[in-house]
């Protein structure tokens, strides 16, 4: 038994060496990935010249200059995890913005307070699971700078859809302010357009092209299988789908609507 047990023992500990080395490997290529960051993501990790020994004042002292911001951010989804004001020192706006003392001090001055705007690495912060997926090989470019997450999320008013600061006016607006021409009205709508954009795409970023958050026809097929696949609709596509895509393939190129076909072909 004691040499059963010694056998397990060394097993165990040398399982619990490999873990720790590529803990410890992993550790070194992220602290490598920090240095070659753009300088907006790396403002995550520290706070900038500015704000050194700034100090937190709370949510009120911000109303007093902010005060549509602060009024429009009691309805906001940010609103409803902020860390009460007699538990912690940190709430309310300056989870997001950081500590304001010398922003106050300074009149007000843009390199005395962080801005998500021009700053992912403020989102980051907690929503680390977004930072991962614009990683990914179809992304916005975001990590690049040429856009910011505020381009797309309200992070101070309401939501249409829970949990997702887009615009109170549609989810889909949020797309529509670039992608114009996927607006309509169609003549023949694509009707889950109607449910939103991620419906389709996975808008942060993906490992298929156009974001996509399934490859090739299987996108299509999430909604148009049938018990008596392969047909769909009334036609047999055995003989089509092998050939490409619904919509590479050259047969439903209209896939957001059509003003010419109901069937979405062009």
């Amino acid at each position: 038994m004691t040499k059963e047990y010694t056998q397990r023992f060394l097993k165990r500990g040398s399982f619990l060496l490999l873990l720790t080395g590529v803990f410890i490997l992993s550790t070194r290529v992220f602290a490598e990935k920090v240095q070659s960051e753009t300088p907006a993501v790396k403002a995550m990790y520290s706070l900038p010249e500015g704000m050194k020994g700034a100090e937190y004042t709370g949510e009120k002292t911000c109303g007093s200059c902010h005060e549509q911001q602060v009024k429009e951010y009691q309805l906001s989804t940010h609103a409803r995890i902020k860390i009460p004001e007699n538990t912690a020192s940190v709430e309310g706006c300056e989870m997001c913005h950081g500590p304001g003392s010398k922003h106050i001090d300074e009149g007000g001055t843009k390199d005395t307070i962080l801005t998500p705007r021009k700053d992912p690495g403020v989102c980051f912060n907690c929503h680390l699971d977004k930072k991962m997926e614009f990683r990914l090989p179809y992304r916005h470019p975001v990590l690049e700078g040429k856009m910011s997450c505020a381009d797309c999320h309200s992070p101070h008013g309401p939501d249409v859809k829970p949990w997702t600061s887009t615009t109170i006016d549609d989810v889909n607006e949020a797309c529509f302010k670039c992608h114009s021409d996927k607006r309509g009205p169609f003549v023949w709508e694509h009707e889950v357009v109607r449910e939103g954009c991620t419906t389709c795409h996975k808008v942060h970023g993906s490992v298929n092209d156009k974001m996509l958050i399934a490859r090739d026809s299987n996108l299509c097929l999430r909604c148009h299988a049938q018990a008596n696949f392969p047909t769909i609709g009334k036609s047999s596509h055995g003989s089509r789908l092998p050939t490409g895509t619904c919509f590479s393939g050259g047969c439903h190129t209209a896939v957001h609507g059509s003003n010419f076909d109901d069937h979405l072909r062009y």
